[in-house]
């Protein structure tokens, strides 16, 4: 098999809990031609430090220091500096099998595509599964055209939306980057690459742990910065609507889901305007996914609900989802 350069990018902040496990996971990867490169965000305790300890003693681990700018400025100074002709990203906190850069390699080299994606665990602190503790060969492959991979992606249909778990060609990144200063910043950029690519290679190996911190952005309750998610959500609509309008009914369940998400995260009065705004969206969408058939079983229960009312709806998804609450 021919091994080309495959850079992995992890941008590192006040990680020092965590790093080590993360850093452990690549430079154990069975696919060894690989830079590695860490990217310290300003980060204040040692991250840096032990990062740089790794890089002491393994030669494909570059540090690279820069001012605090945020997940997307970290990927973004790392993309313009990359050398391999194929990307992965992995968050700091997070760590993969030993199999996770062979695995997405294989199933893109054996189905000719330029992006592959597999599979991901949620894990928290209670409970880490061994990352050895997995399948050799690939799983269930799949070969998507970008039309079918961005329907399972919106559908959320064993394709998610974020940057990790997934191996890029290095060229569909090309006059493409992540939105400086914003979360949710993998929401307008990572169905770009999937429009760009001639095919997309899905494999169902479970080869990445998302790691769920009690502080992470996904856990939090809300405050106004998560509202960024309805704006790259609005320019991703409007790439969508150019480049692939058969895929907008799929967009608005997506789009019902990130709305839903942010809106019963809020547990206060203070933000009672932003609570209009997005319970208006929710209403405004909610016929279109309760009479989409391919939407997800959880998103049309929540649109029917939305007919009984905020409170209801608000009561029902805060006894079944577990993002914003305490673990």
């Amino acid at each position: 098999m021919n091994t080309p350069l495959i850079t992995v990018i992890i941008p590192v902040y006040q990680v020092e809990n965590y790093i080590k496990r993360c850093i452990e996971s690549v430079i154990s990867q069975t696919y060894s031609n690989l830079e590695i490169l860490l990217v310290d965000d300003g980060t204040l305790d040692d991250s840096a430090k032990i990062c740089q300890e790794y890089a002491d003693k393994d030669s494909r681990i570059t540090v690279l220091h820069k001012k605090n700018g945020g997940l997307s400025d970290a990927r973004n100074y790392a993309l313009n500096i990359m050398n391999g002709e194929y990307v992965t990203f992995i968050d700091s906190d997070d760590y993969v099998t030993v199999y996770y850069v062979e695995h997405l390699y294989k199933a893109l080299l054996c189905s000719n595509t330029d992006m592959s994606i597999s599979w991901f665990k949620n894990v928290f602190e209670s409970y880490l599964p061994d990352k050895n503790d997995c399948k050799k060969e690939l799983q269930n492959l799949e070969v998507l055209s970008s039309a079918q991979c961005l329907e399972r992606m919106f559908y959320q249909n064993f394709i998610e939306i974020s940057a990790w778990g997934k191996l890029y060609k290095s060229c569909l990144f090309d006059n493409l980057r992540y939105p400086f200063g914003k979360l949710y910043e993998d929401i307008p950029v990572t169905p770009v690459t999937v429009q760009r690519s001639n095919k997309i290679a899905v494999i169902k190996n479970v080869d990445y742990f998302y790691f769920q911190r009690k502080n992470g952005i996904q856990n939090m309750y809300f405050n106004p910065s998560k509202l960024n998610a309805i704006e790259n959500m609005t320019v991703l609509r409007k790439f969508i609507e150019e480049q692939s309008p058969k895929n907008i009914d799929a967009l608005n369940c997506r789009y019902f889901s990130t709305v839903s998400n942010i809106l019963f995260q809020i547990k206060d009065n203070d933000h009672n305007t932003e609570k209009k705004i997005l319970w208006n969206e929710l209403k405004a969408y909610r016929k279109s996914v309760l009479l989409n058939g391919k939407a997800r079983k959880k998103a049309r229960i929540a649109a029917f609900l939305t007919y009984f009312g905020y409170t209801i709806t608000n009561f029902v998804y805060s006894k079944t989802q577990w993002r914003g609450s305490n673990l």
